[in-house]
């Protein structure tokens, strides 16, 4: 069996610093000397997203009403879009450019009066579509719709919260091909991994078709609204 060699095991005519030279090539070529560990490789650093772009609130810009008839009055002002009282259904879609896949989507949405959904973001997924529904069911549901034709309340997004009256919640959703996270307050509270299970609306939503926010049976308002594209995972 052969051992470890060293420079006080060997001796070398041409003195010390020769033989110094020749274990430190013999190392290099794969001989069992004992060197140092490599330090590791850095990881490859996510790439960054393009920055935020405002969907402006104002007047003559991209936002028209949803109409779904029974809508409420809709009002824009000062960069924020105020939804009224429907039966059921107050909305407004966004028909400006939007991405279809790797976004996100920020904005600003709280509840003024009544105690049903109060914001309901329809997105598209790819050549998909889905909602995430705030507040759902008598003020406290939470989910995404529909996965696999299951709405927000029968399948495992739907969590409970209570929702403050008149409190701004700032939300953000991301849209991969691999995922659908959603952000409450900076708390990320959902994380669906996209599997073989179609996504979709339910009907009635069906005017927010690409982008749009609707509330149900309630007064609610929304500002703040920017989209940003990511990098494709």
């Amino acid at each position: 069996m052969s051992s470890i060699l060293t420079p006080h095991s060997l001796k070398c005519p041409l003195g010390p610093c020769v033989l110094s030279v020749v274990l430190a090539f013999a190392a290099y070529a794969g001989t069992p000397f004992a060197v140092a560990d490599e330090p590791p490789t850095p990881a490859k650093e996510k790439p960054a997203a393009a920055a935020w772009k405002s969907l402006e609130i104002k007047e003559g810009s991209s936002w028209v009403e949803s109409r779904f008839g029974g809508d409420g009055e809709i009002k824009i002002k000062e960069g924020v879009i105020s939804l009224g009282f429907g039966d059921p259904l107050t909305g407004v879609r966004w028909e400006g450019e939007f991405p279809k896949q790797n976004y996100e989507i920020s904005l600003e949405a709280r509840r003024t009066n009544g105690f049903d959904f109060f914001c309901g973001m329809t997105l598209p997924v790819g050549d998909q579509r889905f909602s995430l529904i705030l507040g759902g069911w008598g003020g406290s549901l939470i989910g995404l719709s529909s996965i696999g034709g299951m709405d927000a309340a029968n399948n495992e997004t739907m969590m409970i919260r209570e929702f403050e009256q008149n409190r701004w919640y700032k939300i953000r959703m991301r849209v991969t091909d691999k995922k659908l996270v959603t952000w409450l307050d900076d708390d990320e509270i959902i994380e669906f991994v996209r599997d073989d299970r179609p996504l979709d609306i339910r009907a009635e939503l069906e005017e927010s078709t690409p982008v749009g926010f609707a509330a149900f049976q309630c007064e609610s308002e929304i500002r703040n609204v920017r989209v940003r594209e990511l990098a494709k995972p």
